[in-house]
């Protein structure tokens, strides 16, 4: 199959619980369902809990990878004893993401994989995983992929990738890890003609159009160049600081590290962080050299459009809209950007 892997392949609706009965039968697989606050990723046991038919899941996929609580390491200093934390982790099949959450995978693997020293516990989980993405044909009011980067049929970071059709899927392998899993469905799969690829495209090109609240990243980049506007003040008397903007972001990557004792035993726990709480820069000597929602707004934003993109050469917010869409106060990033972009 590797062969025609650029030109894809096709099969029909009615074949996808076969395909994932293959699937469920060899590894872990994990997809969107229907849950009662909207789609949640969950692990699959049958092939109807699967749910494509959707817009977005409501939490981000980073959980997989940088869990919100994990623990590092077990000691116990009466017996100077310690012992990293070891769990294996079965080959699991990621299915169904969006290729905005796809995306900030690959913004993570940049983090925690691209310089010296790697994060053992992120690689150990990145190494399990294989993503099978879902290109978007009905993107959220809330989408803006396009303004930073990324397209509603991004290849970006999947292993495979699937296209929505009239009455079928197209799918085509994009790594080796990909071309494996596209191996087992030889008997129900069929290379793709030209006019499945051209369908495809079409649905791309009109996603692409759907997208709303367009805006200019680059010039926004030049602007947050100046640490000490005025602006930032302006933007940032809304915030409360609560922090949802960054446990629903699938790029924040910002954790804590404490340690647990009880009696002589003891655990290391890394849990998610958050730039926006006071406590994130309080130093011991009880200094704070973020005191005010306009230092810790403005340095969420430096990072997701400035600072990662002079260390990476990407911004890290990939668009899916979720900061925009669940923020107690209606902060909306888009319009601080125009807003920001259009003053003189």
């Amino acid at each position: 199959m590797s062969d025609r892997k650029d030109d894809g392949f096709i099969f029909k609706n009615e074949q996808l619980p076969a395909l994932l009965n293959l699937l469920i039968a060899k590894y872990r697989v994990i997809g969107p369902a229907q849950k009662d606050r909207g789609a949640s990723m969950v692990t699959l046991k049958q092939p109807e809990e699967l749910c494509l038919d959707y817009q977005n899941t409501v939490m981000p996929q980073k959980k997989f990878f940088l869990p919100q609580t994990e623990s590092l390491a077990t000691f116990d200093p009466l017996n100077n004893d310690a012992k990293h934390s070891d769990q294996e982790i079965a080959t699991t099949i990621l299915i169904g993401l969006r290729p905005c959450d796809v995306l900030a995978v690959s913004h993570l693997d940049r983090v925690f994989l691209e310089d010296e020293p790697q994060d053992p516990y992120y690689r150990k989980r990145r190494e399990a995983f294989r993503i099978i993405s879902l290109a978007c044909n009905d993107p959220q009011q809330t989408c803006f992929c396009t303004s930073v980067g990324c397209r509603p049929d991004s290849e970006d970071g999947a292993d495979i990738i699937m296209h929505q059709l009239n009455g079928r899927y197209f799918i085509k392998g994009i790594t080796a890890k990909g071309d494996d899993i596209l191996a087992l469905f030889t008997d129900y799969v069929q290379p793709a003609s030209k006019h499945d690829i051209e369908e495809k495209e079409h649905l791309a090109e009109e996603s692409y159009k759907k997208m709303k609240g367009s805006f200019d990243t680059d010039k926004f980049m030049e602007k947050t160049d100046d640490f000490q506007a005025s602006w930032w003040k302006n933007i940032s008397q809304k915030c409360l600081g609560c922090g949802i903007c960054t446990y629903f972001c699938p790029t924040c990557h910002c954790f804590d590290i404490t340690d647990e004792v009880c009696m002589h035993y003891g655990r290391r726990i890394r849990t998610w962080d958050s730039c926006m709480y006071p406590s994130f820069t309080l130093h011991a000597s009880g200094h704070n050299p973020r005191t005010s929602h306009k230092e810790r707004m403005r340095q969420r934003i430096m990072h997701k459009f400035n600072y990662s993109f002079k260390n990476y050469q990407k911004y890290f917010c990939v668009g899916c809209g979720r900061c925009v869409l669940h923020c107690p106060v209606n902060l909306d990033i888009r319009q601080i950007i125009r807003q920001v972009t259009e003053e003189s």
